[in-house]
Parts: C-alpha cells; structure tokens; sequence
C-alpha cells in the first residue's frame, strides 16, 4: 500500500468528518479568547518587582525536565478539548521565557537556561545501577503576532540538549517548533490550528539495547462557535504521526486520527455541562495487524477560567475494535474512562493542581500492546512574594494493566503484564534579577512490574540558572 497516499487520504476523511459534525457553512463562525489574568505582584515589592511567571495550564505537573520517565510518548496528564486521548504536548506553546520585546510588530521571548542533573540510574534498570551527571542546556525562543487586534500568529522552539560526562555516547540534541494560529471573529467563533513538531532520541533502557530516534508531527484544527447565549459547539481534530529513524523500529511507527465534537450548556455563570464524543483511528504503517479504531461517548462539568475553580471532569466509555482478529489477543477490550483537570486557587500565591485520568493507549515500546492506564497527579504551588522564592511538590501514581497477555522471558511464562509507577518532587526557584533566575529540584520514580526486568528505582538532582533577555 502507498503509505503517503494512505495518510493523506485518511487525513483528508478525517477532517471532512470533523467539519460535518460542526455543521459548517458559508459563515464562519467565531469567539472571543479569553486570557487569564497575569498573577499579581505582591505590594511588598516596590523596589524590584517579581517578574511576571508563565501561567501554567491546567493538568500541568512541575518536574525535572527530559529525559521523561515514560519512554518515547512522555504518558503524563493530557488537557484539552480532546483529553485523555491525543498527543499531550501537541497545544505546548514552548514559551519558557518570561520576559518579551518588541521588534516591530512581533513579540520576541526568549531564553535559555544551563541545568546541571544527576541521575541515579540513567537507564532504568533494576540491578546493576549507572549514575551519571549530565549538563542540559536549553535555547528557547518565541515569536507572537497579533493580528487585526483580534487574531494572533505564534512560532515557538524550544531545544534540549543532554550532555553526559561519563557516559558520553549518550549525549543527545532534542528539538521542538510550535506554530500555532488563532482567529477570533465576531459573533461568537473561533478558529485554532497550528502544528507541532518533535525531534528527539528515547534513551537506552531496560527495555531497549539502544536508542532510539523518532520524529514525531502533530497537526491539529479546533473549531468553536457560541450561540443561544448558554449553548457552544466545539470540534477537533488532530493527527499524530510518530516516525523512527531506524529501520528496524518501523514496525512502532504510527499514524493517529483524533476527532472530537463537544456540546456545552452553561446553567450556572461560571459552570457549564458538556456531552462529548472521541473518535480515534491508529494504523501502523509497518505492521497493520494492529490496526485499530475507539469510539469514547463522555459526559461531564467543565469551570470558567475566572472561576477559583478552574478545570473539566469528564466520564465516559471507550470502545476498542482492532481491524484484524489474532489468536490470544484481546481484539475488542472495553472499559469506562475518566478526565479529571483541576486547578484550585486558593489565594494569589497558592495554587492546587489535581488530574486524574483513566484510559486506553498502546505501548510502542512493548510490541504496540494496548493497556488501561489510571493515573493521578497532584501538585502544590507555592509563592514565597516576600522572600522572592517559587515552590512546588507534586506527586503522580500510575497503574498501566496491559489487556492481553504476552511472554515473560524472565518468568518463561504467559502473564498479563501490570506496572506501578509513583513519583515525587520538589522544587524551589528564585528570581536573581529581572532577566535571570535559579533554581533547584529534586524527583524521585519508582517502578514496579510483575515481569522480570521491568522494576526500576531513579533518583535525579538538578540544579541551573535561566535567563530570559
């Protein structure tokens, strides 16, 4: 089959699917974006403000940065109209800067940052443990437009780049362009799409001998309209394509069709109800025995950005159907799923984030096998205005229960594998001037399965300056 052709063709069905769910026309359709408010600065500080943090997104959990703990897809909490299904950091704007100027009619923010980390256990194995210190260097910049004072164009990147001192073959330069597009229209629309791109290497683990370099491209379209004052229509699409650069790892590559239509009606001022439907194709070019589509109907509450409540609860059920029927394999696994982002304002300086997530994904580190995933995590954000110190602690546990079995070399046996993963962290960070900070934190991971070879326990250290000029 003509792989090109093929993504085109399916690309081109899914995004004709999504204009019908909207129910397009000649009109189109739009809404004002709302921005949440900049945190306040605390009146103690007269002589030298604070300057201006970057308003994390709800679902949001602090932590060390890359390399993640979750192998090639980084399997944290997702937000968005199309959670918890869908590439999680496919709407990241890659703004890390907090400081921006102007050249022109473009909005420049940059920065960088030089992190020193160590790491217990660089490649997760649970014997016969490699430490190492690796410096992370992190070039960032990003470009907003505004547009017709209503419409805004942006292009970010965002780089990292792992330099082991002990073991050098392990250095490596990720990579992340963001372009994204926003189009605001009168009478109640609007209009979103953009394109993410990943460039980066998943590392020597417990369960690969080497590492692995992936490509991965994700597209993706939102389209809103309000309308009866109480009502609004919401549709998505998003296409997510994981490429590895290695020809023997063809058989993980995939193509992922997601569309989503949304209806909300606002009963209260700051609360409204939502009915969903997810509907998701993943094909693997290489190896399409393990085709397969999902359908998720959800219902749920979604909280207005202004309220001190902010987030989205959403329950439902996801319908999993592989295309071709094999011998020992679960060829139509079913089960009830859940979103929960929540972020809770208890006061200007402190704020709560709790997601909790329940649903189905595929491990293209473990032959493409599908598992359930449920999963919280927590994190407390505290800001210490009168010492000029940010903190944070957070915590996540994960069950992943794969749905069919597979052999445990280890064990020499058949069994249906299951992880527990837990995590904590802490973290402080501290203005030096306007444009320079510092910071410092720690995290801890451990993971536990019942095949041989899969428990791993990791400590990392980091510690590094950022500036953004």
């Amino acid at each position: 089959m003509d792989t090109i052709g093929y993504r085109s063709k399916m690309t081109l069905t899914s995004i004709m699917v999504l204009f019908l769910l909207l129910g397009w026309n000649t009109a189109v359709w739009g809404e004002e974006t709302k921005r949440e408010p900049s945190p306040e600065v605390a009146p103690e500080m007269t002589e030298e403000k604070l300057p201006e943090k970057v308003q994390p997104p709800v679902g949001y959990v602090p932590g060390i940065s890359a390399p993640d703990l979750y192998g090639t897809l980084g399997l944290g909490p997702t937000a968005g109209v199309l959670a918890p299904y869908g590439n999680p950091v496919a709407y990241d704007s890659l703004q890390r800067g907090w400081r921006s100027f102007r050249v022109g009619k473009v909005n420049l923010t940059p920065y960088f940052a030089v992190e020193g980390l160590y790491r217990s256990n660089i490649f997760l194995t649970p014997s016969d443990k490699k430490s190492d210190f690796i410096m992370v260097l992190s070039p960032g910049l990003r470009a907003e437009i505004p547009i017709a004072g209503r419409h805004r164009l942006s292009v970010g990147y965002l780089g990292t780049g792992f330099i082991y001192t002990g073991f050098t073959e392990q250095s490596h330069y990720d990579q992340n362009v963001n372009v994204d597009m926003t189009l605001n229209f009168k009478g109640g629309t609007s209009l979103r799409f953009g394109n993410t791109f990943r460039s980066a290497t998943e590392e020597i683990n417990s369960e690969f001998a080497q590492r692995r370099n992936y490509w991965r491209t994700t597209p993706y379209l939102t389209i809103t309209r309000a309308f009866a004052d109480r009502w609004k229509l919401q549709g998505a699409y998003q296409f997510d394509t994981l490429v590895f650069t290695n020809g023997e790892d063809d058989i993980n590559d995939f193509d992922q069709h997601n569309v989503a239509a949304t209806l909300f009606y606002r009963f209260w001022p700051k609360t409204s109800a939502l009915i969903e439907y997810i509907f998701t194709y993943r094909g693997y070019p290489s190896f399409p025995r393990d085709n397969n589509y999902t359908h998720s109907p959800l219902v749920g509450l979604t909280w207005d950005p202004t309220a001190k409540l902010t987030g989205t609860m959403k329950f439902g059920y996801t319908f999993k159907q592989y295309e071709t029927d094999l011998s020992g394999r679960n060829n139509s696994p079913e089960n009830f799923i859940m979103v929960a982002n929540l972020l809770y304002r208890y006061s200007r300086y402190t704020n709560l984030t709790v997601t909790a997530q329940r649903a189905f994904f595929e491990d293209v580190d473990f032959d493409n096998s599908a598992y359930r995933s449920t999963g919280v995590w927590v994190s407390l954000n505290h800001d210490w205005h009168y010492f000029r110190v940010y903190s944070y602690a957070t915590f996540f546990y994960m069950n992943n229960d794969y749905v069919s079995p597979s052999f445990d070399a280890g064990n020499g046996e058949f069994l249906d594998r299951e992880d527990n993963i837990i995590g904590v962290g802490l973290g402080l960070s501290r203005p030096i001037n306007r444009w320079l900070r510092a910071r410092i934190d720690y995290f801890y991971s451990n993971r536990s399965s019942n095949f041989a070879g899969y428990t791993y326990n990791d400590h990392r250290l980091l510690f590094g300056v950022s500036t953004s000029f």
